[in-house]
This record gives C-alpha cells, structure tokens and sequence, in this order.
C-alpha cells in the first residue's frame, strides 16, 4: 500500500529496530547523510546509548520552565563532547553547538 501511495520506507532488524542499519540504509538508499533528531528524552536518549548521537545543538533561553522538567537523553550514558560554537541570537538566547569527542 505504501509503494502504490509514493511513500518510501525501510526495514531495519527481524524483530526489534537496528538504528545503525536504519540509519545505513537511508544513507544508501535516499543519500541522507545528516539527521535531525526532534525526539524526546526517550528516544533522544535510545540513540545516544547506541552511539549514534555526534552533534549537540542546545538553545538556551532566560525563561523558568516547570517543576516537571525532563532529561535531554532519558538513560543517557556518560560522554563527552566539546564546545564547537557559541551564537548570542538576541533576547538572551544562546545557541550552543557541541561536536562528540
């Protein structure tokens, strides 16, 4: 149904997903080379544990969220990333971009 319908897609792993081969296969198969990962804390935090996670970009702003504020990387492992740029974009609003290693 979805071929008929102009929708791509993929498969990645018999029975639970394989990030690294999904991510293999829409390099190969549609050339994308960067992805933007938009997720929550879970999966956010699903594909750092699979070290797929290279780049943090983080804007900061001078507001005071609520109480109930969540992780970046729900279960996320320790690594280590450096400060790659700082971007003052108005407002009090920093852009901050991190590179791993």
């Amino acid at each position: 149904y979805l071929r008929s319908i102009g929708v791509s897609y993929i498969f990645a792993g018999k029975y639970e997903m394989d990030l690294e081969l999904a991510l293999d296969k829409l390099c190969e198969l549609f050339g994308i080379s960067q992805l933007l990962l938009e997720g929550g804390s879970i999966i956010n935090g699903v594909f750092e544990r699979e070290n797929l996670v290279d780049e943090l970009s983080l804007v900061q702003a001078p507001v005071i969220a609520g109480a109930e504020g969540k992780t970046i990387f729900e279960d996320g492992v320790i690594s280590d990333f450096t400060l790659k740029r700082v971007e003052t974009l108005g407002g009090g609003v920093l852009w901050l971009r991190y590179v791993k290693g």
